[in-house]
């Protein structure tokens, strides 16, 4: 999370900071119920919006925030792993259904393969890109051991059960078992 106004440390530090938060329900519930007065922004306006101040923070990993020179104009920084926004490996079912056992099982192991691939190369740069901004940015990194954590996680104590209804009013009675599966 990174933001122009302060170290975000605590939930109250996350009051009435406008957020650029992607566009998802439930990522913006998690930010208002943070206190944050959440934006939905395309990616690409971001960086113009935090350096005309339009909002005033952001949550992305590391190499995505460093390649779009956000840096430049966020000099707080806390990494406190709120937000898995992940990545879908995904097939046709149609297609999948028509390979052999023995294909489906080459499909599934590289799938996985490639999501661990993904998670490597995003993390293993961090420490570079922070060493670097802190050098030459300037920016204030706040590890997430220095963060009350817990304050964050009470706040958003039931947004599942509350991702789960938004599911069902939209039409998909497999909600909770979307949700059982990243509780894995």
């Amino acid at each position: 999370l990174t933001n122009s106004k302060h170290e975000v440390k605590t939930l109250d530090d996350m009051k009435n900071l406008k957020i650029r938060v992607a566009g998802s329900n439930l990522l913006m519930e998690c930010y208002k119920r943070w206190g944050a007065d959440a934006t939905n922004l395309n990616w690409t306006e971001t960086y113009t919006a935090l350096q005309q101040n339009t909002v005033e923070g952001q949550e992305n990993p590391l190499p995505a925030i460093d390649a779009a020179s956000v840096q430049e104009v966020q000099p707080y920084c806390s990494m406190w792993d709120a937000i898995y926004d992940c990545l879908f490996f995904c097939i046709n079912q149609d297609l999948y259904d028509t390979l052999t056992p023995e294909q489906q099982a080459v499909v599934d192991e590289c799938g996985q393969k490639a999501v661990e691939y993904e998670r490597y190369i995003n993390r293993s740069g961090d420490e570079e890109i922070m060493s670097r901004w802190q050098t030459k940015n300037d920016v204030t990194i706040t590890d997430k051991e220095d963060m009350d954590i817990d304050s964050f996680k009470k706040a958003v104590d039931g947004v599942d059960e509350w991702f789960v209804e938004q599911l069902k009013d939209a039409g998909y009675d497999d909600g909770q078992e979307l949700v059982d599966l990243f509780e894995k």
